[in-house]
């Protein structure tokens, strides 16, 4: 615009509180995403269908008549690891959400030069991150821990009386194991988004951060005779630290890959998960940068 015209003027709209500035990124990442029909589409077929089938297993395993008419009495019983079986479902579908939403979520803003312009108006990198985060929590939040709790609901009002008394400590258990999960898919799509410009190789680094690592653990079990290989084993981690939560730790070794002299402890589970959560921010602060410094 020519300015001569003196046409421009200032921006006199109403600016958003600093306390909610990262909700901004938040916001428009979700609009973003949303756009793509496919995606719409798909996300709401893996939010709504495991909730529907849920709470049809609810309501056929405490509706005597109906098992009754379809010859299906005993075959169910909605107890813990129940709803701890529903939520690793839900939680393979979470790793699948931030293997295709995560790569969007930064590299476009530093392949584009716009990081200095975020950073430049009073958004700080912190609430840069969470905003970002945001995008990818609330997707996961809305298929998990949300749901869930629904379930719970569902259960509780259909449900043998006393029954939401005996398993009251199922909803923290259920709020925290997605929680601790979703910190580390944010900070892993974060920062591989952050490191990695091409989308499909960030999808595929984002399984092979869960696989590869895996199977270096299952061999290193072989070799030298041991637990601890299952370190290297994000997801079986996970495992371990849900089963403790939900009280169902003496199950562990009924699976593969607890079937040992050796069982993982919780505290070496949380620490693994925790110390490659840290490591996730640390490569993304280090990428985070409002500028380029060229050393001559």
């Amino acid at each position: 615009m020519a300015v001569y015209k003196r046409s421009y003027a200032a921006y006199g709209g109403g600016h958003t509180p600093v306390a909610r500035r990262f909700l901004v990124p938040a916001r428009f990442g979700w609009s973003q995403v949303f756009a793509s029909r496919v995606f719409t589409a798909s996300y709401l077929v893996v939010g709504v269908v495991p909730l529907l089938v849920g709470a049809l297993l609810i309501y056929i395993t405490d509706t005597p008549a109906v098992q009754a008419l379809i010859q299906a009495r005993g075959l169910l019983e909605i107890n813990r690891m129940w709803f701890l079986n529903w939520l690793q479902v839900q939680g393979w579908f979470s790793l699948l959400l931030a293997a295709w939403v995560g790569p969007t979520l930064v590299s476009p803003d530093l392949t584009n030069g716009a990081l200095p312009l975020f950073l430049s108006r009073p958004l700080s990198r912190t609430q840069y991150v969470v905003g970002k985060s945001l995008v990818l929590a609330g997707l996961i939040s809305l298929i998990s821990w949300v749901p869930a709790l629904v379930l719970f609901g569902i259960q509780a009002s259909l449900g043998p009386e006393g029954w939401a008394a005996a398993n009251v400590s199922l909803i923290p258990a259920i709020v925290a194991s997605s929680l601790l999960w979703m910190a580390f898919l944010c900070a892993l799509s974060l920062a591989l988004s952050a490191w990695v410009r091409w989308r499909v190789v960030a999808t595929g680094l984002t399984f092979a951060v869960f696989f590869l690592p895996a199977g270096f653990g299952t061999a290193a079990n072989l070799v030298l005779r041991t637990s601890w290989g299952n370190l290297l084993n994000l997801w079986w981690m996970m495992v371990v630290v849900w089963h403790h939560l939900f009280g169902l730790a003496d199950r562990l070794r009924n699976l593969p890959a607890g079937r040992s002299s050796e069982p993982m402890p919780l505290s070496a589970a949380i620490l693994t998960l925790c110390t490659a959560t840290g490591f996730c921010l640390l490569l993304l602060n280090k990428r985070l940068r409002a500028k380029e410094v060229v050393r001559g």
